[in-house]
């Protein structure tokens, strides 16, 4: 007997699977044809579709991007619409929106009191704007502001204005005391943490809260201290909207930022008395 006889074929992978194939479906009608592709095909053909609808779409995400003409966040605001605040902004400073996005995040949120996970997320997409230069203005309520500052995390403000421009805000100044940071640094004891401790957050009242507010008011009583955000109660944008409650909205300027004529501009927005800011509440049906 011949051995050859006994030897199997070799398998020569997806050229003889294709031929099998193919000598199956040769003397079906295209109806059959069709209906044999689907049922053996169908997982193989969706992968396919799904891939090509994803690379197009993130080449058309690519291609139509457009660079930040202004980027801020207006953390734990309550009821104020993004929408309509972006829009009222971008023509305020006259940005040009076929060119360059306008971004104002009034949904972002923090609790020092619970700290879930979705805080945590916020928190390290802050440190991740301003990291990577993204994040222009930022306005917080006292009790997160005051954490970010301490971090050096925003702007000196004497960088920011000019003598005569910072006089406008002489009363509204919220204040660090830069000895304080610098022996901080220094001292490798010290945890630099970004956030207090539950237990202390829920501790606090809204007395504590805004007491503690008023002691960043008084330079006077600091060593070296440094101007690095404005108080917004009284401006007609926290007039207007209460977005912020009975919490003290600070605003302060990212320490990155490439667009401080935006930053300074956003400023003079939430204090212009022409601008409708009770409009801008998002509406509940």
């Amino acid at each position: 007997m011949d051995k050859r006889s006994k030897t199997p074929k070799p398998y020569r992978g997806v050229q003889d699977e294709i031929h099998e194939q193919h000598m199956k479906m040769k003397d079906m009608s295209l109806k059959g044809k069709l209906q044999y592709f689907w049922d053996y095909y169908k997982i193989h053909t969706i992968v396919i579709l799904a891939s090509i609808a994803f690379l197009v779409t993130l080449i058309h995400d690519i291609r139509s991007a457009k660079d930040y003409g202004f980027y801020s966040i207006m953390l734990n605001s309550a009821g104020l619409s993004s929408i309509s605040m972006e829009a009222a902004f971008s023509e305020y400073a006259g940005i040009d929106l076929e060119t360059y996005d306008c971004f104002i995040d009034t949904d972002s949120r923090i609790s020092y009191s619970s700290m879930t996970q979705y805080d945590m997320a916020t928190v390290q997409k802050l440190v991740a704007l301003v990291q990577s230069r993204e994040i222009d203005a930022l306005v917080f309520d006292s009790e997160v502001f005051n954490n970010y500052a301490n971090n050096e995390f925003f702007l000196d403000l004497n960088t920011f204005f000019t003598k005569e421009e910072l006089a406008q805000y002489e009363d509204r100044l919220y204040y660090v005391d830069y000895a304080e940071i610098a022996k901080a640094n220094e001292d490798t004891s010290y945890e630099n943490e970004d956030l207090i401790s539950t237990a202390d957050a829920a501790s606090l009242t809204i007395d504590d809260v805004l007491a503690e507010a008023q002691t960043h008011r008084h330079p006077e009583e600091m060593e070296q201290p440094i101007p690095v955000g404005i108080f917004l109660e009284g401006s007609p944008f926290a007039q207007q909207t209460g977005s912020y409650g009975q919490l003290q909205p600070v605003f302060g300027v990212s320490a990155t930022t490439t667009r401080p004529d935006m930053a300074k501009k956003y400023l003079e927005f939430l204090w212009d008395e022409t601008i409708d800011f009770g409009s801008m509440i998002e509406q509940y049906y």
